[in-house]
């Protein structure tokens, strides 16, 4: 098995570009790579030193590693320059042409196509393509074993041709960002300093991505949700009064984890029912008051069972802008399922949605929600001490 160094590009919009445009866009790109690289693709004697795969929107281009290869660092870095250069006089000349490029570096298989021409195949083609996918329009993206392999720590910007000292080839990362299929890949980003309008500088917006769900209609606490917090060591619930758990809860349907640590329900003080003008029946003063005695009831009989937890009954004195319940949420796979209330709809049929720790790091979202509950447990006292 043999290795190489792939770069994946593609024109962003392709499809949505007429037939003859289409047409004259990918001939273009193609005499633009044969240009820059002709003696690799087609030399004299011997075997390529590039492989050239046509992908119908761009291309991709394997550059094969051996002891005695023609191609260096300086010709990779110095091709995608020309690629974005490329893009940038089509733009400027026919409309908006916007490249993305990706670059890893994988072990690849030796194959015959169909037209009995030198290919290549393996994953290590698939995975640069989702570190191109997870690029923005004018973006070059390295994955981490590229930006290892050809990179490094130790030099982190380059202004010999075709860069200068007055443009700079800068890159930055990693950067965590979430491909296909859940994927999540590291990559580095390859910058100009000072930034250029043609080249895109900014974090990838797939860095961003997160898995967001809708709920099913009318929620259920039993069932799925049920089961979760059966294993969840961290739950946290901002609720009208919580009568429906509370129920369920009496019933027997919901057992907790044996390792709990945490529990935390916050609900509007019971004052505030008194300018809200909510559901008379699901929000009044005395319905919340009669619901708070509950919660005090189930959180006694916890402490007999879980005597270094962390529980907490918080009164708060803003209204409830939406419900929401957390589980494990400190931690990677942490989940926050909103609620946000509509206006005459009862809760089990107010549309919900529930977003999901993906990563090493949450997302900006995610961190949002999360921001909100450690500030109503900041702004609240436990109504259980």
């Amino acid at each position: 098995m043999s290795a190489a160094t792939i770069l994946f590009s593609d024109i962003v919009g392709f499809s949505t570009k007429p037939s003859i445009e289409q047409r004259r866009l990918v001939t273009s790109l193609t005499n633009e790579v044969v240009y820059k690289i002709r003696s690799l693709l087609n030399p004299p004697m011997g075997t390529p030193d590039v492989l050239a795969m046509p992908t119908g929107d761009g291309m991709a281009l394997a550059f094969l590693h051996a002891t005695d290869q023609q191609w260096d660092r300086a010709t990779l870095l110095g091709l995608i320059w020309s690629l974005q250069q490329w893009a940038n006089n089509e733009r400027t000349e026919n409309g908006l042409v916007d490249l993305r490029i990706g670059v890893h570096v994988g072990p690849v298989e030796f194959v015959t196509d169909i037209n009995q021409n030198p290919n290549i195949c393996g994953d290590a083609i698939n995975f640069t393509q989702r570190v191109m996918d997870s690029a923005n329009p004018r973006q070059v993206l390295f994955s981490d074993t590229a930006f290892r392999e050809h990179i490094g720590l130790a030099e982190p910007a380059y202004s010999t041709a075709p860069f200068s000292k007055t443009c700079k080839a800068m890159f930055e990362g990693p950067v965590e960002v979430h491909a296909k299929h859940g994927l999540q890949l590291l990559v580095y980003k390859m910058v100009l300093s000072p930034e250029q309008e043609w080249w895109s500088n900014e974090d990838p917006i797939s860095k961003d991505l997160m898995t967001v769900s809708l709920t099913p209609l009318p929620k259920e606490i039993a069932g799925s949700f049920g089961e979760r917090l059966g294993i969840a060591k961290e739950i946290a619930f901002i609720l009208l009064t919580g009568e429906r758990f509370l129920d369920i809860y009496k019933n027997g349907d919901i057992t907790f984890s044996t390792s709990l640590e945490r529990f935390w329900v916050f609900i509007p003080d019971p004052t505030n029912y008194s300018h809200l003008h909510l559901h008379p029946v699901r929000a009044s003063s005395q319905f919340t008051n009669e619901c708070i005695e509950r919660w005090k009831k189930l959180f006694a009989e916890l402490n007999t069972k879980y005597k270094n937890a962390d529980f907490k009954l918080g009164l708060f004195k803003e209204p409830p802008y939406l419900g929401a319940s957390y589980t494990n949420w400190e931690r990677p796979g942490g989940r926050v399922h909103i609620s946000p209330y509509v206006w005459s709809v009862d809760a089990p049929n107010c549309p919900g949605y529930e977003l999901e720790w993906l990563g090493r790091r949450p997302s900006p979202i995610y961190e949002s929600y999360v921001k909100g509950l450690h500030y109503l447990n900041s702004q609240t006292t436990n109504a259980l001490s």
